[in-house]
């Protein structure tokens, strides 16, 4: 209410003073131009000392209240301002009218003194108080609108109004002051003083505090934001002084309002909603379609003047003006410190009014210099505003896209350094492949150089814990040099590479050993040939474009939002190997509930050791029967060492006995471990560290992390479009933790057809036909390498092959292929929507909400849920930029929204199916702050109790 009649009252200021003067008075557009520039000084300094004065007094009310009861008797003086009062005065028509654009001009700043104490600077302020990072946008949806609203209110009241008569003026002041100066009575009634507001501080310092060097470098983001506002306002102010006389008079539009009203209408609805995109999308996300609508709006006003394009044009500039106003509003507050909203208001209205008011007015009058005139009755003349106002305005939205480019480089770059508790003992020096243990291998991974400069592997360049100072560009150079051990005694010698993305050549003393494409998978070259016992020289060279044909995950070259930091070139251990000529190349195990089945590569006939006992195999595969068998489970992981030999290779690996299946209970199909019914409690791991980004420091910390889920209650890890090291799985082997694999995901990425359409509920889209492309038959190859790679370790439960349509194709048929390498797993073909026939689950992405969930034949899977942000400073990435869903501010307030999550939507649906639920996520991963712990795996962000209360109630027959 206050917000709606505040803005009433700045409309007949901004939009029909302008009428008023130059219907009243003549005025030119100089004049009104003046007018606007000291009508925007006074209220700059107003809201500077009167914002400074109510954090001083802790008090926001009785400047809001009292404020309004002074603004509606001024507005009221304004009645007086008229010819038949000012020419016997004066003595002639021409000096009463100048002395009425004088008049009009100063009272218009003594007005503007009392409205802006009591509405930009106090409600302003309270408003700030009342709000949070979870409604900034709702709440700027509905303040926003406001001003058009406004307009509407006006228009409608005073359509009948001849606003070429003076009497009309006199009865628009008297309704208006009337109506301000009531509102500011009941306001003492209506309005609940504001949250604890911080009294702390002279009123001096409290004056100039956002004016501070500090406090500007402190906050850069809020005052980067309130210049593009600034320069938002100034487009808009450009035309909005004339926009009135531009329909009446230059377009002779007499009943203008009946083409801005439904513009107006409209475009306030829109506001409503689309303010909460803020909350849930951020503010560039945001931001860019509001500029977009804006400046189509200028395009077609620029070329048209018939009604229906006209109205077109209006609508879009409305909507892209009153939404930018929301996302503008809801960024800047969502900045401006805690309980210190007045001492900001200062600096708000400098870019919301004084900027725009003095500099946009300004463009505009100098554009309209040589405007069209037309000669009045009494002789003199005024001008006609023409389409160079549109024109100047798309140029000044031109810079603003050029600025709000260089806000989002800010955000995307700037970041803190989170370093782990490992960072300062970090190293990778344990043997990289767990299952195929031998004791002749020698670690590479000290004395490389990358482009000349010194780097410390494995990590990737990109990363605090690699040292790497240089740029990384799209060609990178590793070199070093290694002496074969003199433990390798036997006939080859094998280089292996845990990973390296995205296109690496090998070369060894000169010579190309082999190269491999992709980024995610080990690859092993054999250089017997190329290696002398002394001094040898490695090479790699890696190509990394971060080219879409291959896998990519969550990496971006300017990262933001949900995605990441790249990482190029080798990020895992490189290290050597000696065996004989006749040596395993690959195990594969395939467990069930009474023994194995095992088979081996690379040799004929094998023998295995299994507690003492020898089991010997003629061929390349066969069974061994357990004896007693112990079977595997996340609450016992038991774990059966064994010994592979063949001729004189011997290796050391491990297997699990458990299943994984669906099975129909009590009529409904249900996930089974071992045959008994299981609940996949799980949480998104997607493996980015903070201080080694794609690596932990150490990998004793995948350890800590499954460890850390456990202790909250998780069975669960969905490792996220991302391949680990084999020492993460190795790790859940041991600790008992179940994990959904995805496949990495290759192709484009489009914001509105993979994420915002299918959020909003369209989530069906066709992914047969097409052409066949080299970037599908990758990623065909690289999912079968992957299962290949992983098939053996039994805590991997499930593969997921797309996530949420990003570079979906033949989901179908890609199912198939998966269930044919591997029918001994579950399949989550598509993650989230666009879901094909085949599946082993209903997988479901479901954020923003807590909705019931109705399970139908096959077992309904939560694949993505939650996401509740809680930002921990001194231990959160970026600088300027957070991601996530909603928010918390302490421990207590986060755990019990996931638990209401889960008693809302995720408990009710187990009875009839829901068999697994995925929480977003273990950790923060950079402007993403919804992870259980911090990035850095310093603080855990929620309460461990109640989780743990929580994973007990979540078992299948509840």
């Amino acid at each position: 209410l206050f917000g709606l009649i505040g803005q009433v009252a700045w409309v007949v200021e901004n939009m029909y003073f302008n009428v008023f003067i130059y219907k009243m008075f003549h005025a030119s557009a100089a004049n009104i131009s003046a007018m606007v520039a000291a009508s925007a000084v006074a209220a700059t300094v107003t809201t500077i000392l009167m914002g400074a004065l109510s954090d001083r007094i802790g008090k926001r009310k009785i400047l809001i209240c009292g404020g309004y009861l002074v603004w509606g008797v001024s507005i009221l003086a304004f009645a007086f301002i008229r010819m038949d009062v000012l020419t016997p005065l004066c003595g002639s028509a021409v000096e009463a009218a100048a002395l009425g654009v004088s008049l009009t001009i100063i009272l218009d700043c003594v007005m503007t003194f009392f409205g802006s104490t009591a509405n930009d600077a106090a409600y302003n302020a309270w408003l700030t108080d009342a709000g949070d990072d979870s409604n900034r946008g709702k709440i700027e949806g509905i303040n926003a609108m406001m001003p058009l609203v406004a307009i509407l209110v006006v228009f409608g009241g005073f359509m009948g109004f001849d606003l070429d008569q003076a009497s009309s003026w006199t009865m628009i002041y008297a309704i208006i002051g009337a109506v301000v100066l009531v509102i500011g009575i009941a306001g003492f009634f209506l309005i609940q003083e504001a949250p604890s507001v911080n009294r702390g501080g002279s009123y001096w310092g409290n004056l100039i505090y956002s004016f501070r060097p500090s406090v500007i470098k402190g906050s850069l983001l809020l005052y980067s934001a309130i210049g593009a506002f600034a320069i938002f306002n100034i487009s808009i102010q450009i035309f909005m002084p004339y926009l009135i006389l531009y329909y009446e008079q230059s377009l002779g539009m007499a009943n203008y309002v009946l083409v801005m009203a439904p513009a107006i209408i409209l475009a306030s609805v829109a506001t409503v909603f689309y303010g909460r995109l803020f909350d849930k999308l951020g503010f560039m996300k945001s931001i860019i379609p509001c500029v977009v609508m804006l400046g189509a709006g200028y395009v077609i006003l620029w070329f048209t003047v018939t009604t229906v394009p006209v109205f077109l044009g209006s609508l879009l500039m409305m909507c892209g003006y009153l939404c930018g106003m929301a996302i503008f509003g809801a960024m800047i507050r969502q900045h401006i410190p805690q309980q210190m909203a007045g001492r900001f208001q200062g600096i708000r209205i400098i870019g919301q009014v004084l900027i725009p008011g003095v500099i946009g007015p300004a463009i505009g009058a100098w554009v309209l210099r040589d405007a069209p005139q037309i000669e009045n009755q009494d002789g003199t003349y005024s001008f006609l505003p023409d389409t160079s106002i549109w024109v100047a305005a798309l140029v000044v939205l031109v810079i603003l896209a050029v600025v709000l480019y260089l806000i989002s480089l800010m955000v995307r770059k700037a970041h803190y350094d989170l370093p782990t508790e490992d960072s300062e003992n970090s190293g990778w020096d344990i043997h990289p492949a767990p299952r195929m243990k031998r004791d002749t291998y020698s670690i590479l991974n000290d004395g490389w150089t990358l482009n000349g400069q010194s780097i410390r592997m494995p990590f990737p360049p990109q990363s605090p814990l690699s040292g790497y100072k240089g740029k990384v560009g799209s060609k990178l150079t590793y070199e070093t040099s290694f002496d074969l051990p003199g433990t390798f005694t036997k006939e080859r010698t094998l280089l292996h590479f845990g990973a390296v993305d995205q296109i690496a050549e090998v070369w060894v003393n000169g010579n190309l050993a082999g190269s491999h494409k992709g980024g995610y998978l080990p690859f092993t070259l054999d250089i017997t040939e190329l290696v002398d016992a002394k001094g040898n020289r490695l090479v790699v060279k890696v190509t990394d474009r971060l080219d879409h044909a291959y896998p990519y995950g969550k990496q971006r070259k300017c990262r933001g939002g949900m995605w990441y930091t790249p990482v190029s070139g080798i990020w895992q251990t490189v290290w050597l190997e000696n065996v004989a000529d006749s040596y395993i190349k690959h195990i594969t195990i395939t467990p069930d509930l009474t023994g194995v089945d095992i088979a081996v590569e690379g040799v004929d006939g094998f023998t295995v050791t299994l507690n003492d006992k020898e089991y010997a195999f003629p061929g390349h595969s066969g069974r061994i029967e357990v004896d007693e068998p112990h079977l595997w489970t996340p609450d016992d992981p038991h774990l059966y060492p064994i010994t592979v030999t063949a001729g004189e290779d011997r290796v050391d690996s491990y297997f699990a006995l458990r299943t994984i299946s669906i099975e129909e209970t009590d009529g409904i199909n249900r996930v089974c471990l071992n045959g008994k019914p299981i609940f996949l409690h799980g949480v998104l791991d997607q493996g980015y560290f903070s201080d080694g980004i794609y690596l932990p420091a150490r990998p004793e910390e995948y350890d800590r992390d499954i460890l850390r889920m456990k202790e909250l209650g998780f069975n669960l890890l969905r490792k996220h479009i991302k391949v680990e090291p084999e020492q993460f799985y190795y790790a859940c082997d041991r600790l008992g933790m179940l994990v959904m694999q995805d496949m990495v995901n290759s192709g484009g990425y489009s914001f509105l057809r993979d994420t915002a359409l299918p959020t909003i509920g369209m989530k069906h889209r066709k992914d047969t036909g097409g052409r066949e492309t080299p970037r599908k038959q990758f990623f065909r190859a690289h999912a079968e390498d992957t299962v290949r790679h992983l098939y053996s370790h039994p805590s991997i439960v499930a593969w997921t092959i797309f996530n949420e349509g990003w570079g979906q194709f033949d989901s179908d048929n890609l199912h198939d292929r998966v269930k044919e390498l591997d029918s001994t797993r579950l399949i989550d073909s598509t993650s989230g929507w666009f879901a094909g026939q085949k599946s082993d689950f209903d997988s479901e992405h479901i954020y923003f909400n807590i909705r019931t969930l109705t399970p139908a034949s096959r077992p309904l899977l939560v694949s993505e849920c939650g996401g509740y942000s809680r930002l921990i400073g001194g231990h959160h990435y970026s600088k300027y930029g957070t991601y996530g869903y909603g928010s918390a501010e302490t421990a207590a307030e986060l755990t019990a929204k996931i638990v209401a999550m889960y008693e809302g939507m995720i408990l009710p649906a187990i009875p009839g199916g829901c068999c697994g639920c995925v929480y977003t996520q273990l950790s923060d991963v950079e402007d993403e702050v919804n992870g259980l712990y911090t990035y850095d795996r310093k603080v855990c962000k929620v309460d461990k109790a109640p989780l743990q209360e929580l994973a007990s109630k979540l078992t299948p027959s509840a």
